[in-house]
Formats: structure tokens, C-alpha cells, sequence
């Protein structure tokens, strides 16, 4: 009886930590995309009115904010892809 409970406990806490893990990646991916907004309106920015090195500037921040979103929507896709096939016993 005692040691049914404390399995049980355990995977109640596993349980717990993992969507509290899928919480926090929800978040991170809103901010993530928040943020590449804002770095496409930097880029959009001294693209328009940057003068000779605009392009050069803005070739940056438009890779930044690309690069950083495909970063931040990958990480919740693996995270998922790894708990749907990683059981622990």
C-alpha cells in the first residue's frame, strides 16, 4: 500500500514538473515572437531610412529575429516530441 502511493506521488510530480516545463515554453515562444515583431520593425526601419549602410543593418536584425524565432518555436516542438516518446518507470 505505501509503496503504491509513493509511485503514484512521483508520478504526480513528473506530471507537474512537465507542464509547468510546457508553461514556460508557451511563454517564451510569446515573448520570442514579440520580439522578432520588433526586430523586423528595426530591420524595416533602417532598411527605409538607414542611407548607404540601411541595408547592411537591417540584413542583421532581420536575420536576428528570423533565426530566433525558428530557435523559440523549435524548442516547444522538441520538447513535445521528446515527451511523447521518453516514458520514465
Amino acid at each position: 500500500m505505501m509503496m503504491s502511493t509513493v509511485v503514484f506521488s512521483v508520478a504526480n510530480g513528473m506530471d507537474n514538473l512537465i507542464s509547468t516545463g510546457e508553461g514556460i515554453l508557451q511563454w517564451a515562444q510569446r515573448l520570442g515572437l514579440i520580439g522578432a515583431a520588433i526586430a523586423f520593425c528595426i530591420g524595416g526601419y533602417y532598411l527605409m531610412f538607414g542611407g548607404d549602410r540601411g541595408r547592411t543593418k537591417a540584413i542583421g536584425w532581420f536575420l536576428g529575429g528570423a533565426v530566433g524565432l525558428i530557435i523559440v518555436m523549435g524548442a516547444y516542438g522538441i520538447a513535445t516530441g521528446i515527451n511523447d516518446n521518453i516514458t520514465f518507470n
